[in-house]
């Protein structure tokens, strides 16, 4: 009796251990963002065709809070109506989007956190938290394995997310030494975690400015079943911002350019899954590109999904640097005619 006694303690005491850090998510409050619908060509405001694109939207996002901005790298559901955001100031953004006759409306149930290094450690300076691409293992979901690239501080971190926030980095990925030779501040920009084409499964990863004796970008497979090196043809002097992958395999790549005589421009590009292989460089379609005349800012987040039509939709998302005088957050969406 006593050494039944005995083990119902032990394992009371068990159940009753605090978890662990790596299954602790930090802490993380309620953040009120404001949403203001607004155009997008400033030429034809009626206008919403774009060669294969149709534009469904943009909203204007403000918030009081001064840890809101500075959005570099986005994720979406496979519904479309929740997203999850890394800032360049070493924090996460969950929030809802709430749609009106299939376009977005607003935004809503805002949550914002930090993220954490291994153990629960928090992230030290501009040279650890500059947090710039997110990937999710399972397609259209903001919930399990998820992986964060950062620059400076070149590095890509492993971290378990779930409905309440982003949890520790549990471990780093093992980069290319290439990967860790850019420059500070162009070092890895963009992830994507291929879901289609010869290689599937793999973890798809570009540098901003990082380039070949050729001028062209340079990026990596990791992982999957043939890692190597691969590039991206740099066109027009446009650095890469983010990757968002396609249920077939296909890769849309987000690219911005700034120059203070001409401001700010974004390209979309579509990679098709066939030519994603070691060794290869890539170049693809223009699906999309604008200019001063559009209603932009400096495009950094990119996600897509599915919506109940079977159309693929874009979801874009803007850097404000926390320089709100001269600069916006914006979130538009594009639906990709096939």
């Amino acid at each position: 009796m006593r050494k039944a006694f005995t083990a119902c303690l032990a394992l009371a005491a068990l159940c009753l251990q605090p978890a662990s850090a790596a299954d602790t998510i930090p802490a993380s409050q309620p953040v009120t963002v404001l949403s203001a619908r607004v155009g997008l060509n400033r030429d034809n405001p009626s206008k919403t065709r774009f060669g294969r694109l149709e534009w469904l939207g943009t909203l204007q996002l403000t918030s009081d809070n001064r840890a809101f901005g500075g959005l570099s790298s986005l994720a979406i559901n496979a519904k479309g109506d929740r997203i999850l955001a890394v800032t360049d100031e070493g924090r996460w953004l969950q929030a809802r989007i709430v749609y009106a006759d299939g376009r977005p409306e607003r935004i809503t149930d805002a949550r914002m956190g930090d993220i954490t290094g291994r153990g629960g450690k928090p992230l030290k300076g501009k040279n650890e938290h500059d947090a710039e691409g997110l990937a999710f293992d399972t397609p259209g979901a903001l919930t399990g394995t998820a992986y964060i690239s950062f620059e400076r501080k070149h590095r890509i971190a492993v971290h378990r997310v779930t409905e309440k926030g982003v949890g520790p980095a549990l471990r780093l990925l093992q980069l290319p030494p290439r990967a860790r030779s850019p420059k500070r501040n162009s070092g890895i920009e963009a992830i994507a975690k291929l879901r289609g084409g010869p290689s599937r499964g793999a973890l798809l990863a570009f540098t901003e400015d990082y380039l070949d004796n050729q001028g062209n970008h340079v990026g990596w497979l990791i992982g999957g079943p043939k890692p190597g090196l691969v590039t991206l043809k740099r066109q027009g002097g446009f650095s890469v911002t983010d990757l968002a992958a396609l249920d077939n395999g296909d890769v849309i790549v987000l690219e911005r350019r700034f120059r203070y005589s001409e401001g700010v421009k974004m390209r979309l590009r579509r990679i098709g899954a066939s030519a994603i292989r070691p060794g290869a460089t890539l170049d693809g379609d223009v699906l999309f590109k604008a200019d001063q005349l559009f209603e932009i800012d400096n495009m950094e987040g990119l996600a897509a999904h599915s919506d109940d039509k079977g159309r693929t939709i874009l979801t874009v998302i803007s850097d404000n640097n926390f320089n709100t005088f001269l600069q916006r957050t914006l979130l538009m969406q594009f639906a990709v005619a096939e």
